[in-house]
């Protein structure tokens, strides 16, 4: 039968049998210490199972939570009384200083998951892998090889394409800006400028265009604008510009005088080519009188005049005072000053300025009164 434990882990001394008489003299020897009773050892933990993926997803999840969530004090339980076997509670029970202390139970931590090392490939593995990666990029260099000589061998459709595509603009665009000049008011004719008229008078022109007043500028009658300037005798061209959105502009070049010609006792203002500009009774300076045989414009000496005259410099076709031209083969010049030169024909006429102007050079108008060019090799000053 095993002897009760006490309290404090002591075994009590074996009480002596009835039967024999307990000695008064000697003392009662001290008991020794039981020895202490070995902890029973934990079982033997059974090996955790492999967790699934879907776990360890969920267990790194956690972690990462945790690891972000603030940390909190942890609480710790208060250690539990000690109840003795009757039941009733022990507080402040002290062991005998010859007993050694208990160890306490060292804290649970949990178990961290162990990381699972990487499968290591086998040859055969990183070979096959090796040539996968090989073949998907033959695959691709060959797509991008046929994509190119696709593009290579429809580079013409696609040329053709554009080509079409642009005339087709062009046109939409065409047929769009002529819609909205003849359907619509937006380039309705407003004004007509006359530009360059300085004998022409300007508000005829643009009195006799006042028909054409809010027609679209694309539709404005050529045919009456070219009747408008023709009427008038002084008009030599004219050109017109239209200017979007209201304007249309005309621009004249008039005729130029070149003389006078005498015509039943007046003065009658001629262009070169015989067109009568004005009728006057006073000459403008500067404009020659051009003497021909009855003053006929359409004579061979007035031509021959009108020749000679638009062959010499500036300087010198303003010194003149009067032409007189017989025939062809015999021009006099007559100069400011009253100093003839006998031209000739309009053959030569460049040698003959050259000649001339040496001439005058040496002997100005007023020392001499006649120069001879007619033959600009055997000039004479008379």
């Amino acid at each position: 039968m095993k002897r009760p434990v006490g309290p404090g882990g002591v075994t009590p001394p074996p009480r002596p049998p009835q039967s024999q008489a307990r000695p008064s003299a000697q003392p009662a020897p001290e008991p020794k210490p039981a020895k202490r009773a070995k902890p029973a050892k934990p079982p033997k933990a059974t090996k955790p199972t492999k967790p699934t993926r879907a776990e360890r997803k969920a267990q790194k999840a956690r972690e990462k939570a945790a690891a972000k969530a603030p940390k909190r004090p942890v609480a710790v339980p208060a250690r539990p009384e000690r109840v003795d076997a009757v039941g009733s509670r022990v507080q402040g029970i002290r062991r005998p200083t010859s007993e050694p202390a208990r160890p306490e139970a060292p804290e649970v931590q949990p178990r961290k998951e162990a990381r699972r090392p990487a499968r290591r490939l086998t040859k055969a593995q990183i070979e096959a892998a090796e040539a996968k990666r090989k073949l998907k990029e033959a695959v691709k260099a060959r797509k991008a090889f046929e994509r190119d000589e696709v593009r290579r061998f429809t580079a013409h459709l696609r040329r053709r394409k554009i080509i079409w595509a642009s005339i087709a603009g062009s046109l939409a665009a065409v047929m769009i800006f002529v819609g909205i000049g003849v359907f619509t008011p937006v380039l309705a004719l407003q004004a007509v400028v006359v530009e360059g008229a300085t004998r022409v008078p300007a508000d005829q022109i643009m009195a006799a265009l006042q028909p054409q007043i809010n027609k679209p500028l694309p539709l404005v009658d050529m045919g009456a604008v070219r009747k408008a300037v023709e009427a008038q005798p002084l008009v030599k061209s004219y050109s017109t510009v239209a200017v979007p959105p209201h304007t249309l502009v005309i621009k004249i070049v008039e005729r130029s005088p070149i003389g006078y010609v005498m015509v039943n006792k007046d003065l009658t203002m001629v262009d070169p080519a015989g067109v009568v500009l004005e009728v006057s009774t006073e000459r403008i300076p500067g404009v020659p009188l051009i003497t021909v045989e009855g003053g006929d414009v359409n004579s061979k000496g007035f031509k021959a005049a009108i020749d000679v005259i638009l062959s010499l410099p500036s300087a010198l076709a303003g010194q003149l005072e009067e032409v007189i031209a017989n025939t062809t083969d015999d021009v006099t010049l007559v100069l400011t000053g009253g100093a003839r030169v006998f031209w000739g024909g309009p053959e030569n006429a460049a040698m003959k300025n050259r000649v001339l102007s040496q001439l005058l050079a040496v002997n100005p108008v007023g020392s001499v009164s006649e120069y001879d060019v007619s033959s600009p090799k055997t000039a004479v000053v008379r």
